[in-house]
This record gives structure tokens, C-alpha cells and sequence, in this order.
């Protein structure tokens, strides 16, 4: 694992750190990874080994201990709260949380049960995922989703696109963004087209709020994704950190 990277005026315990994977992603302003996504301190730490594709195509399994470490490492380094670069880390979501005396955010995925609160009873959220096949049962359970919340979920991949997916998960060469949100706007317009009772959009990977803007002007939706989730986990915890002086 190499060592935790700050930015936004260096580290600060009013800051997110966010558990990074292993790969060299192009990264997009909005893409978990971009420190220009933030608008305050975030903390960057990559633990070593973990390879998207060993996390969305096979349960992160065999990486939880490694986890563990890089959330410590952070925690240490004086944040806040502990984010992770994605999705499918819900399934770690338990042990992880339980590692450290911070708040810890796995995943977009927990936005899910309070979404659907938001929604009429008869609407659905489509969450629109790296891998609709691989995303399982357990990794929902894990992040308080239960068999009535996934009544309503309709799972949308991107495995199959022709650009999306092999280079962001296989890697097999570099991210076009225009490629990209052209492949995953049509998804979602699709998916509209096909049940109009979607009332919203959940982006579970962490490489796709770039293209949340797109995705909302095409169908007229409202989107949550994984930086909707850290400007909220961001907003809570640094309230632990405040000085004394700043209230009183």
C-alpha cells in the first residue's frame, strides 16, 4: 500500500480519505479520484494488489485484511471520515466500519434504502452499475438493503458496452470520456424507455459521477451517486472536528 496522499491544504481532520484501488484510470473532473471533484480535503490512500476487476468480477475476495489496513492508515493520518473508490466494497462494508473510530462509507449503495423513501411507492431506482451479474445479493445485504428495497431496484450494467467496461474494470486502455457518456447516457435512457416507473438514477461506480449531469438532462431524472455520498458523509463528520473557539 503506498502512503496516504492529502490535498485541499494537506491533511486535515476535517477531511474524507478515500480508499483508492490499484490501477491508473483516467480520471475526469467528478470521478472519485480527481481532487478537483472536492470542493474540501481529501485524503488518497492505494492499497496494493487490489485490481478492479479482482473486485467487481470476483467479491473483492482475499482483500478484506488489506482493506482494514489502508482505512487504519487513514484514519490515522487525522480524517475525518473513510470513503472507498468502489461500489462493490459494500461488501466490506461491516468489517470495515468496525476497523476504525470514524464513520466509514463503503459504498453509493447505502443511499439506497433512504432514495426510495424519497420516491412514490410505485416508483423504481435504476442503479446503474459496472457489473449487473456480479453485483449480488450480499453485497446489498451488507449496506442495509433489504429483499423488499430490492422489489424496487432495477440493476443496469455496463459490462457489455464496447468501451466502458474494458477500460475501466479490464484496463485495456484508456478512458475516453466522451465514449464513456455517450455508452452509459444511452443505458439510461434505455432503461427509461423500457420502464417509464424509474424515478431515479443511483450510480454505483465510483468513475461514473462525471457523467451524472448527462444522465439527469437526458431523462429528466434526478441522479445520487458516490460524491453525493461523501459531500454528506463530509458534512456530518467534520463536525466531530471542529475547534471549540468556531462555536462559541
Amino acid at each position: 500500500m503506498t502512503g496516504v496522499e492529502a490535498t485541499g491544504g494537506g491533511q486535515s481532520n476535517e477531511g474524507v480519505g478515500i480508499i483508492m484501488l490499484d490501477n491508473s484510470l483516467t480520471r475526469p473532473v467528478g470521478d472519485i479520484g480527481n481532487r478537483d471533484s472536492y470542493h474540501y480535503p481529501v485524503a488518497l490512500a492505494v492499497t496494493s494488489g487490489a485490481r478492479n476487476s479482482q473486485v467487481v468480477e470476483f467479491g473483492a475476495a482475499g482483500l478484506c485484511d488489506h482493506f482494514v489496513d489502508t482505512a487504519r492508515q487513514l484514519e490515522q493520518s487525522g480524517v475525518s471520515a473513510v470513503a472507498s473508490s468502489c461500489g462493490f466494497l459494500s461488501i466490506y462494508q461491516h468489517p470495515l466500519a468496525a476497523a476504525v473510530s470514524i464513520p466509514v462509507a463503503t459504498s453509493s449503495l447505502l443511499q439506497i434504502p433512504l432514495i426510495l423513501s424519497l420516491l412514490r411507492p410505485d416508483e423504481r431506482l435504476c442503479v446503474l452499475t459496472a457489473n449487473a451479474t456480479t453485483l449480488s445479493i450480499a453485497h446489498l445485504d451488507a449496506v442495509g438493503v433489504s429483499e423488499s428495497h430490492r422489489q424496487r431496484l432495477l440493476l443496469v450494467g455496463f459490462q457489455d458496452t464496447q468501451h466502458l467496461y474494458p477500460a475501466l474494470v479490464d484496463e485495456k486502455f484508456a478512458l475516453d470520456p466522451t465514449v464513456a457518456e455517450h455508452e452509459i447516457v444511452a443505458l439510461a435512457e434505455q432503461a427509461v424507455e423500457r420502464f417509464p416507473n424509474i424515478g431515479a438514477f443511483l450510480l454505483e461506480c465510483t468513475n461514473l459521477p462525471p457523467y451524472a449531469d448527462a444522465i439527469g438532462v437526458a431523462t429528466e431524472k434526478p441522479v445520487w451517486d458516490a460524491l453525493t455520498l461523501i459531500d454528506w458523509l463530509h458534512a456530518g463528520s467534520r463536525r466531530a472536528h471542529l475547534p471549540r473557539s468556531s462555536i462559541c
